[in-house]
């Protein structure tokens, strides 16, 4: 996953609509975005971070930052990922950095113990994808202890990402 910082905008109410338009405008000669989902701006460092939050400021508009993950465009999405991330309008899919926790499986966990593992942690997934030709997994942040303890039954060990 790649590092990703998110600006949620706090768009006044009863603005035209060109306003959203001229922050748009205003953004391209000066930041730039990776991507954008609604009111989400999405930058790829804190450089460019800064860049737009000034640019909020001259406009006046609230702004919360966030840590996001961009997920390789081959991840796997669970059923549970609407709950954890969100796709943009790029067709990128994130993930909230705060609430979720990757993992995988150590290179000396045994392969046919690590299948049994997996099928009990499907059920929690949010994600999975390749890194190296090495499955990553990705649960709830508060699964991280129940991980754990799953590869434990089954003699193996994760690594946290």
């Amino acid at each position: 996953m790649e590092p990703k910082i998110g600006l949620l905008m706090d768009l006044p109410e009863g603005k035209l609509p060109g306003f959203y338009a001229q922050i748009v405008k205003t953004l391209a000669g000066k930041a730039e975005l990776f991507d954008r989902d609604k009111e989400m701006l999405i930058v790829s460092n804190e450089e460019q971070r800064l860049v737009v939050l000034d640019i909020m400021a001259e406009y006046k508009i609230e702004t919360d930052t966030m840590k996001l993950s961009l997920l390789p465009d081959d991840a796997d999405l669970t059923d549970l990922f609407s709950d954890y991330g969100f796709t943009s309008r790029a067709e990128h899919n994130y993930l909230y950095e705060k609430i979720v926790v990757p993992f995988r499986f150590t290179s000396d966990s045994p392969e046919a113990e690590v299948d049994q593992a997996v099928l009990q942690i499907e059920e929690h997934l949010v994600a999975q994808y390749k890194e190296q030709n090495r499955d990553i997994f990705v649960v709830d942040r508060q699964l991280e202890e129940l991980m754990q303890g799953i590869a434990k039954a089954y003699r193996c060990k994760i690594e946290i990402l």
